[in-house]
């Protein structure tokens, strides 16, 4: 079969691709409306350990023969990485007690910037000039997204705000090093490394959710795990949802996405979730009201994901045309950019 033949298949099947990668956004963007809502009746810390544990134990079914590989390499990537995991989990999902679904969408974007930074040093890998502008322009549109209506009084972040801002740099500090493990050779079997990490998020989220309070805060005395509330078909849909859903399929069409696309076009599809989070977060109703986004929150909002298209946009372009005219390999497109092997953020 020549070439020719094979195009059309191809294109065929990057279509369908780049459509996975687009309905995970709007899966993990309806998530933050979805996590906003459950925080009405289950803590931050018991919603991951919920959520993850369904992940883990859908996954291990699906993927059960994966574990003939498991070695002390996998077990300590595999906690190594879900450790920087649980904290962005738990950055992002504590501070959606403190803002709304919206900009708490918004303001995860910061690692897209972060990651190409943190790879200089470690990997001398220079940015292009563009990163640099596009550190700024999200510099600029956090800050009008955080002012919101008071942003003639000026620059300010509520605690929510920070608390996301925070779980942006786990999240980066994440796939910075998963990309250090997938040059050492220790990361072949991204199944097998991504199950691991749900296991991983989901023992640590046991293990504290007992000492964390709703109201935000850590306590010696015990809090209940909140069973019960497992018995309210909303609570139990929710739960479900983010964890079968937002967690587990999602990770099944980002890396279909990574077989058939370059992985800075498949970012920036996924980072269409900061919209959809917006969307649905003005659309959908939480705790008696939809999100109202002001003028300054609104160009806030376009600053940050102007940045997001000028940091991985140029490089899904190459890529793209590399592709076209017969450069490059399955093996170059499935290398990290900027894209998690696995879904991350309260998604």
């Amino acid at each position: 079969m020549n070439r020719a033949d094979v195009f059309p298949k191809v294109k065929f099947l990057s279509f369908y691709a780049g459509a996975g990668c687009i309905l995970a956004a709007a899966i993990w963007g309806f998530a933050f409306v979805v996590v906003k809502d459950g925080l009405d009746y289950v803590g931050a810390l018991y919603m991951m350990a919920f959520r993850f544990s369904v992940a883990a134990a859908a996954l291990s079914l699906a993927f059960w023969r994966r574990f003939r590989k498991l070695n002390r390499i996998y077990i300590r990537n595999g906690a190594v990485l879900g450790g920087f995991l649980f904290c962005a989990y738990f950055f992002q999902t504590a501070g959606c007690n403190f803002t709304t679904p919206g900009k708490n969408a918004f303001l995860t974007t910061l690692y897209v910037v972060l990651v190409p930074l943190l790879r200089w040093p470690l990997f001398r890998l220079r940015p292009a000039p563009s990163l640099f502008a596009a550190a700024v322009l999200q510099a600029a549109g956090i800050g009008l997204l955080s002012a919101g209506s008071a942003a003639a009084a000026g620059f300010s972040l509520n605690m929510g705000d920070v608390l996301t801002l925070v779980c942006g740099v786990f999240l980066a500090l994440q796939m910075v090093c998963q990309e250090q493990m997938n040059r050492r050779g220790e990361a072949d079997d991204p199944v097998l490394l991504s199950l691991l990490e749900f296991i991983s998020v989901a023992v640590l989220s046991w293990c504290a959710a007992p000492f964390y309070r709703d109201g935000g805060g850590f306590s010696l005395e015990l809090q209940a795990a909140p069973i019960s509330t497992l018995k309210n078909p909303r609570v139990l849909a929710s739960m479900l949802y983010l964890g079968l859903c937002s967690t587990m399929l999602c990770y099944v069409l980002q890396n279909v996405g990574l077989n058939y696309l370059p992985a800075p076009l498949v970012s920036l599809l996924i980072s269409f979730e900061s919209v959809f989070g917006m969307l649905f977060s003005m659309l959908i109703p939480v705790n008696g009201g939809r999100e109202r986004l002001s003028a300054s929150g609104a160009a806030g909002c376009v600053l940050i994901f102007l940045a997001v298209l000028l940091a991985e946009g140029r490089a899904a372009v190459r890529l793209i045309r590399r592709r076209a005219s017969g450069g490059g390999t399955r093996q170059h497109q499935r290398l990290p950019s900027t894209t998690r092997s696995c879904p991350a953020k309260s998604r």
